[in-house]
């Protein structure tokens, strides 16, 4: 080719510099490429040209960490039928609720997997106080019918919710609902039972005020959390196939009325009662496939504190797991020890101890606790909270959690603890030597691992695993985590 025809060849196939490409790309490319875009960033690029308006709508993701400007978002949901995967809307920031309206009723119809609606409100909704006169302020929502989502969860900041009476979530799995204020007519029992939600397998129900009276029949349930349900004044589940339940103080606050509650869940496997309880007005049913139960203990605190649990605890003879929260407030010398009122404990396999000492030492309490178990074999002791790295100050030495001290010099023999594992480690002066007596305890002990918590050094680390071999046998597999990035990993000391 002659020098004159390549140079044309060459301008034929350089763009010039105002011609835009992109924009004739088909619809289903820019969607592509808009994917890789955060949805505010997508929405934006409307501006650079006729072309682009709108083509943003077409995505079938939509994120959006701060609230939209409602009406707009609203207009825009309305105005594509593309089914949504995922629709995020979080950042209200206490903006009056009402808002949602002008946009949920135009999502319902095209969500076809996840909703989540989270304010990111500043003030605290944690506990009741002010609740009902804030909620009031902000007003109330109905939930439009999703007939179509898979997936709802909703955290309004303790705000005004009704659920739809009429209509069918035919694809609803999972329903979430946190920080809401439930406002009838229709109750939301009836919307999330089989008729209303025959797909449902979860349901979880957090900080919730005026739900007096929760009705559950579904043939689906599989796991079902209610925690903080404050005002909860009857709760009665049918769930032929449910597995999971947890009731975390929804009864508590009541100290006029008994606990009202009539369960039957005959294929449950993992129940967390952390609640209240009586027998004549608490009806649980067979429960013969229960395997993991999770319960509280307070070690000190008034006289009765603990009778709910007591009383829990005496219905269930023998189970494979129990989880056990050892609770401490944080001034304890006013109050007495309570520990001696717990004397049975149902015949086990694996106790996982949950300790909340609040720098107080725990070694009376856990001996107390081993003693009455010897048969377990397996061990596990949660010490502190994961990424809590404020150390919590051990108490003084005259505190009287030290009281009494017979688990320092009695001899306990736990013959058939094979398998020891300590959680969240951080070294202090009660944890050493508490380990030190666990070694002499477990004759049989053939594995410990250590997971240290997140604040400890490395160096401290180092210093800690030495110390805990020479505590060790030669037969007792030791092995040691630390937290890299988060993530928890085995410790190999260069040594």
């Amino acid at each position: 080719m002659e020098q004159g025809g390549e140079e044309a060849a060459a301008k034929r196939a350089r763009p010039s510099a105002g011609e835009d490409r992109l924009s004739a790309l088909h619809d289903d490319v820019l969607v592509l490429i808009l994917l890789r875009l955060r949805t505010p960033e997508a929405a934006r690029t409307s501006l650079l040209a006729r072309r682009w308006r709108g083509v943003w709508r077409l995505l079938p993701e939509l994120r959006f960490a701060f609230f939209p400007e409602p009406r707009g978002f609203g207009g825009a949901l309305a105005a594509s039928s593309v089914p949504l995967r995922c629709l995020f809307v979080g950042g209200l920031r206490g903006a009056p609720i009402a808002s949602l309206a002008d946009w949920l009723p135009a999502a319902a119809p095209r969500v076809v997997g996840e909703l989540t609606v989270v304010d990111m409100g500043l003030g605290s909704c944690a506990n009741g106080d002010g609740v009902g006169e804030e909620a009031e302020e902000r007003g109330t929502i109905e939930l439009p019918c999703f007939e179509k989502a898979t997936s709802i969860s909703l955290d309004l900041r303790s705000a005004g919710l009704s659920v739809p009476p009429v209509g069918i979530f035919a694809r609803l799995t999972e329903l979430s609902l946190n920080h809401v204020r439930f406002h009838g007519p229709c109750e939301l029992g009836e919307a999330v039972s089989s008729p209303r939600c025959p797909c449902l397998l979860k349901l979880t129900v957090q900080e919730a005020w005026d739900l007096h009276n929760l009705v559950i029949h579904s043939d689906s349930l599989k796991v079902l959390l209610l925690e903080h349900l404050r005002g909860l004044q009857q709760l009665t589940v049918t769930a032929p196939v449910l597995e999971e339940l947890g009731v975390v103080q929804c009864f508590v606050c009541d100290q006029i009325r008994q606990p009202v509650a009539d369960i039957s869940v005959p294929q449950l496997k993992w129940l967390k009662w952390m609640d209240a309880y009586d027998p004549c007005s608490v009806h649980l049913g067979k429960m013969e496939q229960l395997k993991l139960l999770s319960t509280i203990f307070l070690v000190y605190g008034p006289e009765f504190l603990n009778d709910a649990c007591l009383m829990f605890m005496s219905r269930v003879k023998v189970i494979e797991y129990l989880n056990l929260i050892l609770g401490y407030m944080p001034e304890i010398n006013n109050y007495q020890y309570l520990m001696e009122d717990l004397t049975i404990l149902p015949e086990i396999t694996s106790l996982h101890l949950i300790l909340r000492a609040k720098g107080h030492s725990f070694g009376a309490c856990s001996f107390h606790i081993l003693r009455i178990c010897p048969g377990i074999k397996r061990l596990i002791m949660h010490l502190s909270g994961r990424f809590n790295l404020k150390a919590q100050a051990e108490c003084s030495q005259d505190c009287i959690c030290v009281q009494p001290p017979n688990w320092k010099t009695e001899e306990l023999t736990l013959n058939c603890l094979h398998e020891v594992e300590i959680q969240e480690f951080r070294g202090s002066e009660h944890e050493v030597d508490f380990l030190k007596r666990l070694f002499s305890w477990a004759t049989a002990l053939k594995r410990m691992a250590v997971t240290f918590n997140y604040s400890v050094t490395e160096s401290m680390v180092k210093e800690l695993s030495q110390m805990l071999r020479t505590f060790s046998r030669p037969e007792i597999c030791m092995e040691f985590y630390v937290y890299r990035n988060m993530v928890k990993v085995l410790y190999a000391s260069e040594d």
